[in-house]
């Protein structure tokens, strides 16, 4: 199972979010902007990989120009929702295409300065507008979008280019989902299946290095145990070639630990003190995990998230 690269945020546009904490805009009534907008039902498109058209009832919410075949499509149903950085706003948003754009790009940002407090970090413009759209629609459709995206670095990248997506909590986002799934909300893709193990084929040298009885006594450990390791490693002011190899190591045996040994550990708050360690939310001016930006180390962190989110999706509430 993999993870598509979406089209998240960029990092010029994410900084300029973080004004938003500093000068808070006046807040809005949602209540009376609700009874304003009459939404029966919305759509919300994510930009992972897929086909999609807008809804044929309702509005249609897309992000930063998601594009789609306009052959037959509804006209005058897509709202796009863009990142204010890019277009020069005094908010953290700009709505495109509504009459209420103004009062709507408001709503989103007032929405996203109050979950900030609770993910330790900006959060992506698709919780956010559904959080918002829960507020202000009778039914809310989510498509293409899990709030999972891919750390997985690619070969190409540059060491010192952040993925664009690793300034979010989607650990943490998906903590905040769980709680607002309900009947009026229509979610297929968030609901995760177990990971599937990673095939011979991707193992790097990593893995075919270890020894098989060191990697039977690793999965009789706690796992969030391991993952410490990883915390330890980032509090340091450098950390060693040589201790990089050893962590690749512990990264590999952790993304092929059976999912029934993390549910035999997980708890609420082991699971929500790993979150912090996949995402950096200024990487600008705040040096990012090293394994976040090591090609081989990053190759492995979307099974070890993966079973983390499938944890907690199992755990009871």
């Amino acid at each position: 199972m993999s993870y598509p690269q979406p089209l998240a945020d960029a990092p010029q546009s994410h900084t300029h979010m973080h004004r938003q904490l500093a000068e808070p805009q006046p807040r809005i009534c949602l209540r009376t902007l609700a009874e304003q907008l009459k939404l029966e039902q919305v759509t919300i498109i994510g930009n992972a990989s897929g086909e999609w058209q807008p809804a044929a009832e309702g509005l249609t919410f897309i992000f930063n120009g998601t594009q789609w075949s306009q052959q037959n499509a509804p006209q005058g149903q897509v709202v796009n929702i863009a990142n204010g950085g890019f277009a020069e706003s005094q908010y953290a948003f700009e709505v495109q295409g509504h009459p209420q754009a103004v009062q709507l790009a408001k709503a989103l940002t007032q929405v996203a300065t109050e979950l900030t407090e609770s993910l330790g970090c900006w959060p992506s413009s698709g919780l956010t507008t559904v959080v918002l759209m829960l507020q202000l629609a009778n039914l809310v459709q989510v498509q293409r979008m899990s709030l999972l995206p891919s750390l997985q670095r690619s070969i190409e990248l540059p060491e010192t280019l952040h993925l664009p997506c690793m300034v979010h909590n989607w650990l943490g986002e998906r903590r905040i989902a769980k709680t607002l799934l309900c009947e009026r909300l229509d979610w297929v893709e968030f609901t995760l299946m177990p990971w599937e193990p990673m095939s011979k084929d991707s193992e790097t040298d990593e893995v075919s290095e270890t020894d098989s009885s060191e990697n039977k006594q690793t999965l009789c450990e706690d796992p969030f145990e391991q993952l410490e390791l990883l915390r330890q490693s980032n509090l340091a002011p450098s950390v060693s070639e040589e201790t990089k190899q050893t962590l690749r190591q512990h990264l590999a045996k952790l993304a092929h630990t059976p999912y029934e040994i993390w549910q035999q550990c997980a708890d609420h708050s082991k699971l929500k003190a790993c979150e912090p360690l996949f995402f950096n939310h200024l990487p600008e001016s705040q040096t990012s995990p090293w394994y976040l930006m090591d090609y081989q180390a990053s190759q492995y962190l979307d099974a070890i998230r993966h079973q983390q989110a499938y944890c907690r999706q199992q755990l009871a509430d």
